[in-house]
């Protein structure tokens, strides 16, 4: 008889730990021997029969179904990056419900297919089968799961912009428009602060005015103006209003009182303070004044005595004449060409302006004694100047005659009663 030897099978080599299978041998009877199990367990060469082989078998078979299952997914994660990029590179062309892919190397390496929605409704179909196909092989295989994130961040259609994109661009467009109202703002406050302080110092001159000039008084024998001091408040205003001019003539009687006669007169406008002016510095020579332009005049004034002044000009070439006592004293072209002296505007005596009425610098002032003032809308002939010279009128014309009420004084100037042409003069010609 045969007696059968019957052992747990521990230990083997590459074999899990958790498994373990009974081996039966054929023993010779009497053969049994308790002692030698153990050893005979743990001697693999006991085993080298038809049993090992299949063990061997199973576990190259199991390792061989795990590698398949590899190579699928990774097969299967190619596909889906291969139909990311060709769906991102369709996104575009989504909103006209076509789509333009690649076709395979092997028909057509450069041709194109266009796809219907239909189809891209079934690409959709197969990739969403991919994915559950890969979820259930990552968890069949306790590994990541980064095959199924990438299928879930497939999308189809065009890409629309961020919204907190578009929320920043139009805050920075709100906030730009901001930027230029708050400057129109700031301008449109200082132009309101200007004319609110032209409108003071206009006011306090006024009063000035009022409380030292002379009120009521009657000038039969005609009237002269007198600056005793050089300040950036003592003023006087004429009245007439000043038409549109494409020439004129300018004359005044002038008596100065120091060196560098001031400004004996100044025509202002909105759009420009020197529209107009006649002025004298410290130490620079007469200068003639037309929209900014300067002509420098060849007069010699003294102080202490009357002289009469004649300046003309026409937009004609921009022509100017200068007469001192009736006579040329220089002449010249080229001063404002083409401009015309603009009207609405304000014809102060005795100061110089930087603003309309005002913006006065005391440097500027004229200190003497101002008479007979007038202004032409044309050049007055050298026979026209030269009567004037000698206390006639030439009333053809004129546009601001010299007369008591056509003449306002402010901060302390005066009217006197007297002037050069006539008895009363101090100081006679």
């Amino acid at each position: 008889f045969l007696h059968l030897s019957c052992g747990s099978l521990h230990g083997l080599t590459g074999h899990d730990p958790a498994v373990s299978r009974l081996i039966c041998t054929p023993v010779p009877a009497g053969g049994c021997n308790s002692r030698n199990f153990q050893q005979q367990a743990d001697d693999p060469s006991l085993y080298a029969g038809e049993d090992w082989g299949y063990l061997r078998t199973s576990a190259e078979e199991l390792r061989q179904t795990v590698l398949q299952q590899k190579d699928q997914i990774l097969t299967d994660q190619r596909t889906i990056r291969e139909l990311t990029g060709k769906l991102s590179e369709s996104a575009g062309e989504a909103r006209l419900e076509r789509m333009m892919v690649r076709d395979s190397p092997d028909s057509a390496p450069d041709g194109v297919h266009l796809l219907t929605v239909g189809t891209v409704d079934e690409l959709e179909a197969a990739i969403t089968q991919l994915k559950d196909r890969i979820d259930r092989l990552e968890v069949s295989r306790g590994g990541t799961r980064h095959a199924a994130n990438a299928i879930s961040q497939i999308s189809f259609g065009s890409d629309k912009p961020s919204e907190v994109e578009t929320l920043e661009e139009e805050l920075e467009r709100k906030v730009e428009l901001l930027e230029k109202e708050r400057k129109a703002l700031r301008l449109e406050a200082e132009r309101h602060r200007q004319e609110i302080d032209h409108g003071i110092s206009k006011l306090q001159h006024r009063i000035l005015g009022l409380e030292e000039g002379p009120a009521g008084h009657s000038f039969p024998e005609g009237f002269r103006l007198s600056f005793p001091t050089r300040t950036n408040y003592m003023f006087a205003l004429v009245r007439h209003p000043i038409p549109k001019l494409r020439a004129f003539t300018a004359c005044l009687w002038l008596r100065p009182a120091g060196s560098g006669i001031g400004t004996p007169l100044s025509y202002a406008v909105p759009e420009q303070p020197n529209e107009l002016a006649l002025l004298q510095g410290l130490h620079t020579p007469t200068e003639l004044l037309i929209n900014d332009k300067v002509a420098k005049l060849p007069l010699n004034l003294s102080r202490g005595s009357w002289q009469h002044i004649c300046v003309s000009w026409t937009q004609k070439g921009g022509s100017w004449q200068a007469y001192q006592g009736g006579k040329l004293r220089g002449e010249g072209h080229g001063l404002a060409p083409g401009h015309h002296i603009r009207p609405g505007g304000e014809l102060v005596l005795g100061q110089e302006q930087d603003s309309l009425g005002g913006g006065f610098d005391s440097t500027q002032a004229l200190v003497g004694e101002l008479s007979q003032v007038g202004l032409w809308d044309r050049v007055l002939s050298s026979t026209q100047v030269a009567s004037l010279a000698r206390c006639s009128r030439v009333t053809q014309g004129i546009v601001v005659p010299w007369n008591e009420n056509g003449v306002e004084v402010y901060g302390g100037a005066t009217k006197d009663p007297g002037e050069p042409c006539s008895k009363h003069s101090k100081s006679p010609q």
